[in-house]
């Protein structure tokens, strides 16, 4: 079975980081994997395994006719085309049918604002009907398919997010101090909900002595730019640091007491795997397919409303239990999110594609 893995490019995202374990868990078992990025390679590709083979199409342009064909003649060398994304789903699946592609082609879908926004996008209907395969992040993202885009069940699967845990070696417990170090995981956009938790840091600094690291790359400058005037107003200069090209988060978890999650729409959040992985606590909004599954075993880590007064009790309750919630974390991560289960639910669905109708 050769495996083609499909993304624009592999900067630092949701999407991008499970297209890069996903790709060297299939390598380390055995298969013939690729990656082909759309637009460029990014910095994420350094994280590939050295044997995987990539290839770049350098797309400076969406309708550009030699590139499509030349993409459809990539793909023709594949069993399994696993494109990352609805917009570069749809760009594969029209080089596909102008040019009378046969290979099978999956839409791996992270969109993460599903319960907002169930409108199609133009073209993605047509090109899902026309035996192409379906895998969402979440319950609400199936339903979608089935139910507002059409797409067949057989072809429609649950593909809920994985992270892989980084061995990090060398990291020294952190050192006590009456600072409690909080790590904020998000990209600047407004759903992300930065500006909740900058209000939750005014008040909570108001009670313990607090130290926040916010990472995350700017998606919306605007919106970037209205939280620095909120952070500046709220005298929190000197308490919220911002970092903005951090390649692997998971490296630095070891030096914090308590991470927070305030977005308030999520297909994910592929970072809460993370915090798992490194069993570092956290208190998040239950949104996401992640959040309901880690909820069932520590409800303590998640929020229904953003009362600032119910966070600061949560981080206060949770901060003096942490150490008791590693072995729950451990276990949690081993049990929803190990590779050997993921890899069986994606070669399940290749076997599906390849033997479907």
């Amino acid at each position: 079975m050769r495996i083609l893995q499909v993304i624009d490019q592999l900067n630092v995202g949701g999407a991008e980081r499970v297209l890069v374990d996903l790709s060297n868990i299939l390598h380390a078992r055995g298969h013939s994997i690729e990656v082909l990025t759309l637009v460029q390679s990014g910095k994420l590709s350094a994280q590939l395994h050295a044997n995987i083979p990539t290839i770049n199409l350098s797309r400076r342009t969406k309708f550009s006719i030699s590139l499509l064909y030349r993409c459809n003649r990539i793909c023709s060398n594949y069993d399994v085309i696993h494109v990352h994304l609805r917009y570069n789903f749809r760009y594969v699946a029209l080089a596909r049918w102008l040019f009378g592609g046969k290979y099978r082609l999956l839409l791996h879908d992270h969109f993460g604002d599903i319960e907002k926004d169930k409108q199609i996008p133009f073209g993605l209907s047509f090109f899902l009907k026309r035996n192409a395969w379906f895998a969402g992040v979440s319950k609400p993202l199936v339903e979608w398919a089935l139910q507002v885009v059409g797409v067949k069940p057989r072809n429609t699967f649950l593909l809920s997010n994985i992270i892989v845990r980084k061995q990090v070696p060398g990291i020294k417990k952190r050192v006590q101090s009456k600072r409690i170090k909080l790590l904020h995981v998000s990209n600047f956009r407004e759903a992300k909900h930065h500006s909740f938790a900058i209000d939750l840091i005014t008040s909570l600094k108001n009670q313990i002595a607090v130290e926040v690291h916010f990472i995350g790359q700017v998606i919306d400058p605007l919106y970037y730019s209205k939280l620095n005037q909120q952070i500046g107003l709220n005298d929190l200069s000197d308490t919220i640091q911002i970092y903005h090209n951090c390649e692997d988060v998971q490296v630095l978890m070891n030096d914090f007491d308590l991470a927070f999650h305030t977005a308030y729409q999520e297909s994910g959040p592929l970072v809460l795997i993370e915090y798992l992985a490194q069993q570092l606590p956290f208190i998040a909004y239950r949104t996401g397919e992640v959040a309901t599954q880690i909820q069932e075993i520590i409800p303590d880590f998640f929020m229904d409303d953003f009362n600032t007064n119910h966070w600061i009790d949560r981080i206060q309750f949770v901060l003096k239990k942490r150490d008791s919630y590693k072995p729950q974390m451990a276990a949690a991560f081993n049990s929803l999110y190990s590779s050997d289960a993921y890899y069986e639910k994606c070669i399940n669905i290749y076997n599906c594609m390849l033997h479907g109708e």
